[in-house]
């Protein structure tokens, strides 16, 4: 398998999950989250973006059910949901359904409060959403 080449801004991120953790940009000048690793500010263009470390607490936004994966180390999962979820501090991420909860009547559905946390899947590493009961 070809190595997956990480860029600079997103290396945090990626470091954070290694280590279990679910981290995200906030610009230093005018305070907005960044959904999505960045070297400026989509906001005021600044280049002082920090990281911070996320409560992994979110709700689902959207589902997609997958029935076929290209990949042998998602093949064994098959089938499964692919979760959009809106965090609570305010950016999004794709995650798939624990697959715990892959029995119809379980499924997650738009609304639901789900916690998110780092997984590995052989040479892969993303994340998984969990039903959150308060």
């Amino acid at each position: 398998m070809k190595a997956i080449s990480i860029p600079r801004c997103a290396k945090p991120f990626v470091e954070g999950l290694n280590d279990g953790l679910i981290r995200y940009q906030v610009c230093s000048r005018c305070y907005i989250v960044q959904n999505l690793a960045r070297y400026r500010c989509v906001e005021c263009g600044a280049k002082e973006l920090g990281w911070k470390d996320s409560v992994g607490l979110g709700l689902v936004e959207a589902t997609t059910e997958i029935r076929r994966a290209s990949d042998p180390a998602f093949q064994a999962m098959l089938p499964y949901a692919i979760l959009l979820v809106r965090m609570q501090e305010g950016f999004s991420f794709v995650a798939i359904e624990d697959s715990g909860a892959n029995n119809p009547k379980q499924a997650m559905q738009i609304g639901d409060r789900v916690r998110l946390r780092a997984r590995r899947w052989g040479d892969y590493m993303g994340l998984v959403a969990l039903r959150h009961h308060a």
